[in-house]
């Protein structure tokens, strides 16, 4: 009976261990997550072993229980500013004159939000092409129940609107309007001049113009003009010089005749790639010699490839940034052979 007994027990017990094994080979083993966790990054309760699945319920009954969802009553709304600035679609649009410092007197929301024109847009036929990843940073501004001009300064003559996949976007002499969603703060200016191509609307419909009376520095001219090639992550190889400086080129440029679109102040922004004063040395085998050339611009011999002028951006301040890409839907780092160089899929 004791011997029976007894190797009884010993079969459970080997049950049990197979039991552990199996279980440890499909949810791996505590040194395997250990590896592959992210106790470093503060995410181990989703991943490694010293919590394993117990945290999701599967060991300590206390965490059995899911959490209950947020309410959606103190969920802040989809758009920051801009969802608040476009709620009550019902409502009508209220459109102000203010003055800001540095800028000829602009077209506002009623909170202060600064209004913009995109000059890739026509006004004569009234029409937008910012749409998609376009109107996602520059939100059209919709006109609801209808317009309303709060003080006046504004002729409401020229108001009017355009149809558009989210409703009727707001125009002013034919161009039509938008936000920026870069400007979190009411009087804030941070889409002005973006791309050389989107400026704040003045109450005629035209752009709002500088105050001030900086000139903009020339570029300085370097010795020895370098072009190379290099990869950055999350984009395909482009040009750059030999210290790392992303090279961009300008939808709104011509390259056949090659020709230069980006002056004044686009140019503070948008530094032209000019010939060294003892010329151009490339440095990369993928850029073919013959591509390129040269166009005479006030600063001295701007640097063209495939016939697209050349550019640096004022706010790459480090080696490998790319804060210019995409900017204004009309900025994008140059590939090797003058095309825009894409982002990895």
């Amino acid at each position: 009976m004791r011997k029976s007994l007894a190797a009884t027990i010993t079969a459970f017990a080997a049950v049990l261990a197979l039991s552990a094994c199996d279980a440890s080979e499909f949810y791996g083993s505590a040194d395997g997550n250990t590896e592959t966790g992210t106790a470093d990054t503060g995410n181990t309760q989703t991943g490694n072993a010293q919590t394993g699945n117990a945290q999701a319920g599967n060991g300590q009954a206390g965490n059995s229980t899911p959490e209950p969802a947020p309410s959606s009553q103190n969920t802040e709304p989809a758009g920051g500013a801009q969802g608040a600035e476009q709620a009550g679609e019902e409502e009508a649009k209220v459109l102000k004159v203010q003055q800001v410092p540095g800028l000829t007197p602009i077209v506002t929301s009623a909170t202060g939000r600064t209004v913009y024109r995109f000059d890739n847009d026509s006004a004569n036929p009234s029409q937008s092409t910012c749409f998609d990843e376009c109107a996602e940073l520059w939100e059209p501004v919709l006109a609801g129940a209808g317009v309303q001009i709060d003080g006046g300064g504004v002729d409401e003559a020229l108001i009017n609107t355009i149809d558009r996949p989210e409703g009727k976007q707001v125009t002013l002499k034919g161009w039509p309007l938008y936000y920026f969603k870069d400007d979190l703060k009411l009087g804030e200016l941070a889409g002005q001049g973006r791309g050389g191509v989107w400026f704040a609307v003045s109450p005629q419909g035209g752009k709002a113009k500088s105050t001030t009376q900086a000139e903009p520095a020339a570029p300085a001219q370097k010795d020895v003009q370098t072009l190379t090639v290099n990869v950055v992550d999350g984009f395909m190889p482009f040009l750059t010089n030999q210290a790392g400086r992303t090279i961009y080129r300008f939808d709104n440029d011509s390259a056949n005749p090659s020709r230069s679109n980006c002056s004044g102040d686009c140019a503070k922004k948008w530094e032209p790639v000019l010939t060294g004063k003892k010329g151009v040395k490339i440095l990369s085998n993928k850029i073919d010699r013959a591509a390129v050339g040269t166009i005479d611009r006030p600063e001295g011999k701007q640097l063209t490839l495939n016939g697209w002028p050349l550019y640096y951006f004022h706010k790459d301040k480090k080696l490998g940034q790319t804060a210019g890409y995409g900017v204004g839907n009309a900025w994008f780092a140059i590939a090797p052979d003058g095309k825009k160089a894409p982002r990895c899929p």
